[in-house]
């Protein structure tokens, strides 16, 4: 690849990676905080509708990212004939390709976190499914079941909702069903422990995006 080239997918993956990290961040530290100060009534359907917006976005920029840094360290490989070994040898002889492939090992971290974060999300996305609530406020008049007749997996797969990917609409205003004082608290606690683990999240990626910067620049 040219030097065009090379410029063009450092910017992609380093814009890519840093994106990811402050929008998962901008979660964690403004959206969990004014979600905790409503009743699970209001703040479920939005928790619902961030995930479902998030899960678009979200994960395939930060593969993306990583994609994009794998290639970069492959292309950085210093030639066999110059280092006189395997591709072990050329990866610990060639600095950029190290930094790259470090920046995309923190972008793809993102996946097995989220994996340990399914538990708590799928906890509020049950709660939410049990109040009457749905994906959206579209989601909402296409919704004919009732309050917890389906399940979390059912709610993610948008099963009586139509398509999600086509459904622009913001989040529904409030579940049918309202709360109780020991609902609101326990959905507050569930925010909390998911923003804190989402929180590792941004740090792998903005530390993926500062590596990556480095590494080009360097």
């Amino acid at each position: 690849m040219g030097n065009a080239t090379v410029t063009v997918l450092q910017t992609l993956s380093i814009t890519s990676s840093l994106m990811v990290a402050g929008g998962i961040a901008t979660l964690s530290l403004f959206d969990v905080p004014m979600l905790q100060a409503q009743p699970a009534s209001r703040s479920l359907p939005s928790v619902r509708w961030l995930f479902s917006r998030g899960s678009h976005l979200m994960p395939t920029a930060a593969f993306a990212a990583g994609t994009g840094f794998v290639v970069l360290g492959v292309l950085a490989l210093p030639p066999a004939a110059a280092v006189g070994g395997g591709l072990v040898a050329r990866i610990l002889a060639g600095t950029g390709t190290q930094g790259y492939l470090a920046a995309a090992a923190c972008n793809f971290a993102i996946g097995p976190v989220t994996g340990l974060m399914l538990p708590t999300n799928f906890a509020l996305i049950q709660k939410n499914e049990a109040h009457g609530g749905v994906r959206s406020e579209r989601a909402a008049t296409a919704n004919k079941y009732r309050p917890g007749q389906r399940s979390a997996d059912d709610s993610v797969a948008g099963k009586g909702e139509g398509n999600q990917f086509t459904d622009l609409s913001g989040p529904q205003e409030k579940t049918p069903l309202g709360s109780s004082q020991a609902e609101d608290e326990e959905v507050r606690r569930l925010l909390g422990k998911f923003a804190r683990m989402n929180a590792v999240r941004a740090a792998f990626c903005m530390v993926g995006g500062v590596v990556g910067l480095c590494t080009a620049l360097a």
